[in-house]
């Protein structure tokens, strides 16, 4: 199938849809904070995990497991924590007393927030840090969030998983809409979910095929659910749903707009009075052609342009955040949080090489001198093992990105325990 001219070339983005192979790098320093007597978090679907409990806030958790970031859990994720005290978490709401705060709560003005959605779905830009975006925005009054996306596809399963922290999540406790920069393939997919859209200029959005393999466009059975998927995330940002399959298929997509009631009607055909796709191409959206056919707002190329805008419907704005010379807008406390959680994965991509083949020589050691020599290797390689684990329970993408599965833990339990009689 042909690509539009209005695309970007997407090939590469779109191979993040199969599993690709890391290049070793050296690793950057990384500390963690020291753990001693490890607490234990019990989660409702079944999962303990070990580590250093850094932080609470009205129910939510973070635990430090010694490898990547300290991971949140939300109150209805936790059936027990075990430490000392014997606390348990509770079920409560995030809730901000008027001596924690240091912003004011003033009704007349809308205290906003951007959020990053960046780099390969399912590995940087992901619904882990989303998530736990939500107690982080309550914590400083944001109201309306600008999910500010720039990404070039990845790992169309985490589509689902992103739209219902949008849906279900986000958008129960905020205002929240979309600002594109580019938004490709499962990116596209994802910020299908939110029904205001504004471009930047450059802004890019579509050509949302599936591929897998060698690159090889999703057909059949694969297909007809990717299809399937996208008419109900389409309905969840109340777009037409021939918009999406106009972008995952060769189908022709044409509008007429109303002046007068202001309603675009789109069309699986030619037939309209607008052509956005004549049937040979798979469609992306620009800027420009984005806003004449109704699915853009408006285009802002700076905050403040996009403050203009969108104080036409909120009224007021004050962004909160940390003015950071050299960037575009204040940093908030959430989004401190998707920047430091792409970091990491980033930093676990390129550890991951090196832990894996530390782990490889030791079970070699182990196998080549007699058993009763063995004890120092395996025990070296038990460790590399479990940091490998931690890595995977960070992030679960990575694992899938690496073939490494609760099968091939169990592959390798086998073998230390064969390398032991």
């Amino acid at each position: 199938m042909k690509l539009s001219t209005l695309a970007r070339p997407i090939a590469a983005a779109l191979a993040l849809l199969v599993a690709p192979a890391f290049t070793p790098a050296a690793a950057a320093p990384h500390t963690h904070a020291a753990q001693a007597e490890p607490d234990v978090i019990k989660t409702t679907d079944g999962r303990e995990l070990s580590g250093t409990i850094v932080r609470e806030l009205n129910g939510y958790v973070w635990l430090d497991m010694g490898v990547g970031s300290p991971l949140m859990f939300r109150p209805d994720e936790i059936a027990e924590i075990v430490r000392d005290s014997g606390v348990q978490a509770g079920a409560d709401p995030v809730i901000v007393s008027d001596e924690e705060r240091d912003w004011v709560d003033d009704p007349s003005i809308t205290r906003a927030a951007i959020l990053t959605a960046e780099g390969p779905v399912g590995v940087q830009m992901s619904a882990k840090p989303l998530r736990e975006a939500i107690p982080l925005l309550k914590e400083e009054g944001v109201e309306l969030v600008v999910l500010k996306v720039k990404s070039g596809g990845g790992l169309g399963i985490e589509v689902q998983r992103l739209s219902d922290v949008i849906h279900n999540e986000l958008k129960k406790e905020f205002q929240i809409v979309a600002w594109i920069e580019d938004a490709i393939s499962a990116a596209a997919m994802t910020a299908l979910t939110l029904e205001t859209i504004y471009f930047m200029p450059k802004g890019t959005f579509g050509a949302a095929t599936g591929w897998s393999g060698q690159l090889k466009a999703v057909e059949g059975r694969s297909l007809e659910q990717f299809l399937y998927q996208m008419e109900k995330i389409s309905a969840r940002g109340n777009y037409d749903e021939a918009i999406m399959r106009a972008m995952q298929i060769n189908v022709p997509l044409s509008y007429d707009y109303d002046e007068t009631t202001g309603e675009y009607d789109y069309y699986e055909s030619t037939e309209g009075e607008f052509v956005l796709n004549d049937g040979e191409y798979i469609l992306t959206f620009n800027a420009e052609t984005a806003e004449a056919a109704g699915f853009s707002k408006g285009t802002a190329a700076t905050l403040d342009e996009l403050t203009r805008i969108l104080q036409k419907s909120v009224g007021e704005i004050e962004w909160v955040g940390v003015e950071i010379a050299g960037e575009p807008y204040p940093i908030a406390k959430a989004e401190l949080h998707q920047r430091e959680w792409r970091e990491e994965v980033t930093f676990q991509e390129r550890r991951f090489q090196e832990i894996y083949i530390k782990y490889e020589m030791e079970i070699g050691n182990a196998t080549s001198v007699a058993i009763e020599s063995r004890g120092g290797f395996i025990r070296a390689a038990q460790r590399y093992l479990q940091r490998i684990k931690r890595m995977v329970e960070i992030n679960p993408n990575f694992g899938l990105l690496q073939g490494i599965t609760d099968e091939w833990f169990l592959q390798q339990e086998e073998r230390l325990r064969r390398l032991r009689r």
